[in-house]
């Protein structure tokens, strides 16, 4: 089943398609986004549901809230990045591996 054509063209996105390329529409958050990443960000447009449902109805009623949308745009930049959280501690190599036991 495909999305209605003012929707975003990034699958399972709620968002209106307010930018074109390549012949599909897409949302300021999968605007020129690395395709691998959609379902990341998408996935965190829904953890926002409060504010996308702010975000379309304030497009429906023709009053866009730039805040708003860049506030969404802002918490989905960084889907699929990884953070690092702490050096690596420990030995980084395997020890070798004895067999215990008869043989």
């Amino acid at each position: 089943m495909n999305a209605p054509s003012d929707f975003c063209a990034a699958y399972g996105c709620p968002l209106f398609g307010t930018l074109g390329a390549g012949g599909k529409w897409y949302c300021g958050c999968h605007f020129n986004a690395n395709a691998a990443l959609n379902d990341a960000i998408t996935l965190e447009i829904g953890r926002n549901q409060s504010l996308v449902d702010h975000i379309l109805t304030a497009r429906r009623d023709h009053r866009p809230d730039a805040k708003a949308e860049r506030q969404l745009y802002d918490l989905t930049r960084g889907c699929g990045s990884q953070i690092p959280v702490a050096p690596v501690v420990g030995p980084t190599h395997a020890e070798p591996h004895f067999m215990e036991g008869n043989e």
